[in-house]
């Protein structure tokens, strides 16, 4: 980290042994990105409650050369300790999210595929044929909606696309919602 962790307690008196969980907590987060430029830490204690006693918080601001996180401003815990691993475990998340998008692995989700059934055969399998032209293979256990029992051939269906030995293979087949043409 290129600046010095700053902690801040408020109302309470600071706990000698929170300050080195505290700095160990925020060492950690240079595992994932290890361009980061400041952490302030603020462990305050809510207003008394004489039902069920005092309410920790723990908030976390952590500045990084293109932005800023934060963590704990919805969390509190009657421990201090365990309102203290939330917030990091939150920040933590985020700083990982925020290192994976810089390096392009954000995970994509998969293109749903439109088609028609091509083929189907009384063992349970079918063929689709896509709006591109490929073939794709599926099973009654690929069939999401209708039962396979209901499908027909030359019904429209949507399916992500999955690939095996045996080549193309349509997964999560589902009938494709109808379209209503009234006549003009």
């Amino acid at each position: 980290m290129k600046l010095p962790v700053q902690i801040i307690f408020r109302d309470l008196v600071p706990l000698p042994s929170l300050e080195p969980e505290i700095r160990r907590r925020a060492d950690q987060l240079d595992q994932w990105s290890p361009d980061l430029m400041s952490c302030h830490v603020v462990v305050e204690s809510e207003a008394n409650r004489h039902r069920q006693g005092h309410r920790y918080r723990v908030k976390v601001n952590l500045r990084l050369p293109d932005g800023e996180l934060m963590s704990g401003d919805r969390q509190g815990n009657e421990d201090i300790y365990l309102a203290l691993r939330e917030s990091f475990d939150a920040l933590d998340r985020q700083v990982e999210d925020h290192a994976r998008r810089h390096r392009g692995q954000v995970k994509r989700h998969a293109e749903v595929l439109h088609g028609r059934i091509a083929s189907l055969s009384e063992d349970g399998s079918g063929r689709i044929l896509s709006a591109a032209g490929e073939t794709y293979h599926f099973d009654r256990s690929h069939v999401l909606h209708p039962d396979f029992d209901r499908l027909a051939v030359d019904q429209e269906v949507r399916f992500l696309e999955g690939v095996t030995r045996a080549g193309r293979e349509a997964r999560r087949v589902c009938a494709a919602a109808p379209t209503n043409h009234l006549p003009e």
